[in-house]
């Protein structure tokens, strides 16, 4: 099954689509705007990376947490660091901009 972030990345939401799966943002701005805002990923932790590559699966901290091999409260923290250190508004930006820049963010990942 497809996740809002996916179809919203792909542009295959309305607008009105966009604001109803989870309100207006940066990312979705950005998205609609069909460019992408260079984002600083040597910021983010190598934990922090992995977090933020799982946020664009959609799923629940739960799963995450699971995957890696950490509880949901140091989750909950990698993406609260995430949100700040991008200069996002939410898990749900975070989720968007690991979409978008999947790419840069294993690359990122890589070098560290």
């Amino acid at each position: 099954m497809e996740t809002a972030v996916t179809a919203m990345a792909d542009e295959r939401m309305t607008v009105d689509e966009r604001m109803t799966a989870g309100g207006r943002t940066a990312a979705h701005g950005r998205a609609m705007a069909g460019g992408r805002q260079a984002m600083d990923f040597a910021a983010l932790t190598e934990r922090e990376l992995e977090v933020l590559v799982l946020l664009a699966s959609g799923e629940q901290n739960r799963w995450l947490a699971r995957r890696l091999g950490i509880t949901e409260r140091t989750v909950r923290a990698h993406t609260s660091s995430i949100v700040r250190k991008l200069n996002l508004k939410s898990r749900f930006e975070a989720a968007i901009v690991s979409y978008l820049h999947a790419e840069d963010i294993r690359r990122a990942a890589s070098v560290t």
